[in-house]
């Protein structure tokens, strides 16, 4: 593979007033956003260099490229900042000095900017959005606009949302400041310019390799989006007309999730679990389009299926609904999710008996300290046997022989007969779903952030009074155990803190309906007293509905 990448110095001659070489900017790439600084910066750099020691080369960084799909143009990967820019330099050089150039520089500020043959073919082209393509051809590219655009132009801050027109702008001040202090003769500058100045170019054999080599030299910026490269992937097939339709709707996708607090990226992961049934052996972009090429569907009707189960996506998480609310808490979303998205998609019958099996299955491996790879392949088997609409019961077994197969049940009631378990990531959520199944109205979804706090009956660290209750033995045996546990609002932790089980009681039933609003602490103060009487009694209430709730195989 090695062999296949072809790294050497070009210069700009060759690189840009080549005939036979012309650009793309990808979609996916993020729009030209170099600003006054870098114009300033880099037209410092070559007016130095040529000044101090014109004679020597002046090297300007890399140019990632790689043959663009269904095109005759290289798709830049890495570098489009710079060469955009060497592309509006060569515009203000055209429109500012062209008189004075001679023939050959003339033919290569030409050759720079389009086809001499064929002026509407454009050596640079934007693929990231046509408004950007229209922005540049109709106020940099065409021959003299920069004269009639930059006319009364007295600072860039005049020129409103037009970055090329702005760097266009300072390009030819700073030129023509450099110009004048240093007396530079400009047919010897762009000489200099065009054979002189040199850029690595690295031409990849693909684009996967393309991305890798941009992302190692970018390891400290942000990296390419697995997300906009498949968008661009998509749209590379589609004519202008359909093109446009699929922008839309990916943007209305797009907006859609980022109202309801998802990622686009979260979406199409569950969309590709959905697709593949499998784990993903690669990057998300290279994993579904490897899906679409097997299965040959248009990009029209992927970005249809997308939205559909996006749309799903969407629903599923935010139905008010106590088994949805309780897997929302689990660690590993992508999977749940994207069975019952499946489930969605096929119509299936018995979606809400799944779901309900779904939750059960996954908070017996919660609570039993489950890896995820006791259940990743179960839970693949599970999206297979809905995307065939198999029934119900079967989908039961399979997860039924999983639990049986690593003895999840007997881990996960062992677990909840531990006395240590205060800071296990499972006992907030277990107490959550004690809560919502203890309610037999309808309530809403209750956040597990940093003001939901996990509350000790028997306090960890007790007074006089508590230690007349409980002996040492008895503390190490139930403080940190289920039984002593319970939810509260930072406020009343806060109140509550280390006093007497009376003194709680008075915190935890004042009637405020916000702090106090959960069922299973009021329910604790049936009991008159803590001690380890009233322990055993809610242990047992606390494992017998658990086990009612999630024991269903």
């Amino acid at each position: 593979m090695a062999n296949d990448f072809k790294v050497e110095g070009f210069n700009l001659e060759d690189l840009l007033a080549n005939k036979k070489m012309s650009y793309q900017i990808p979609s996916y790439q993020r729009p030209y956003a170099w600003d006054k600084d870098q114009i300033s910066d880099l037209i410092e750099d070559l007016t130095e260099s040529y000044c101090n020691g014109k004679e020597g080369q002046y090297f300007c960084g890399s140019l990632v490229i790689a043959k663009g799909a269904n095109s005759e143009r290289y798709d830049i990967i890495d570098g489009q900042q710079r060469l955009t820019t060497f592309t509006i330099l060569a515009c203000v050089i055209r429109d500012f000095h062209i008189d004075n150039l001679g023939a050959e520089n003339k033919d290569r500020i030409q050759d720079s900017i389009y086809d001499k043959y064929d002026k509407d073919k454009h050596k640079l082209k934007f693929l990231t959005d046509e408004k950007y393509q229209i922005a540049f051809e109709n106020s940099v590219l065409r021959e003299n606009v920069l004269q009639e655009k930059l006319k009364d132009i007295k600072k860039a801050q005049d020129i409103k949302d037009n970055r090329y027109l702005q760097n266009a702008y300072y390009l030819k001040e700073r030129l023509k400041g450099a110009i004048d202090e240093n007396s530079i003769d400009i047919d010897d500058f762009v000489s200099w310019l065009y054979t002189k100045v040199i850029l690595t170019r690295i031409e990849c054999p693909d684009e996967e390799s393309a991305i890798r080599i941009f992302n190692v030299l970018n390891d400290r910026g942000m990296p390419l989006s697995p997300v906009d490269i498949l968008k661009s992937s998509l749209m590379q097939s589609l004519d202008k007309e359909r093109r446009e339709a699929f922008k839309t709707t990916w943007q209305e996708i797009m907006s859609n999730l980022e109202t309801m607090g998802f990622s686009m990226y979260d979406t199409l992961n569950a969309y590709l679990y959905y697709a593949i049934a499998d784990n993903p052996k690669g990057r998300l972009d290279k994993e579904l389009k490897t899906y679409f090429e097997k299965t040959k569907q248009d990009s029209t009707a992927i970005i249809e299926e997308i939205k559909t189960f996006a749309n799903h996506y969407i629903e599923i998480i935010n139905t008010k609904d106590k088994h949805i609310y309780c897997l929302r808490y689990l660690p590993n979303q992508i999977y749940w999710r994207s069975i019952l998205c499946a489930a969605k998609m096929v119509d299936y019958k018995d979606y809400n008996k799944l779901k309900e099996l779904l939750m059960a299955y996954y908070y017996q491996n919660l609570i039993g300290m489950a890896t995820a790879n006791r259940f990743k392949q179960v839970s693949f088997n599970i999206l297979k046997a809905v995307k065939d609409i198999k029934p119900i019961d079967e989908i039961k077994n399979i997860m039924r022989e999983n639990l049986k197969k690593y003895g999840t049940t007997k881990d996960y009631k062992e677990w909840l007969d531990d006395a240590d378990v205060y800071d296990l990531k499972w006992v907030k959520p277990t107490l959550l779903l004690l809560e919502y199944f203890s309610k037999d109205d309808e309530i809403g979804f209750i956040e597990m952030d940093n003001k939901l706090h996990t509350e000790h009956i028997l306090p960890r660290t007790p007074n006089d009074d508590w230690k007349k209750i409980f002996s040492n033995e008895e503390r190490d045996s139930w403080t940190n155990a289920i039984a002593n546990l319970t939810l509260l609002r930072f406020k009343k932790n806060t109140q509550a803190q280390n006093k007497s089980y009376e003194e709680k009681r008075e915190v935890y039933l004042n009637k405020d309906n916000v702090s106090t609003s959960f069922t299973i602490t009021q329910d604790i103060f049936k009991h008159k007293q803590w001690n380890v009487e009233a322990l055993k009694m809610r242990d047992n209430e606390v494992k017998t509905k658990i086990e009612k709730i999630i024991d269903i195989f």
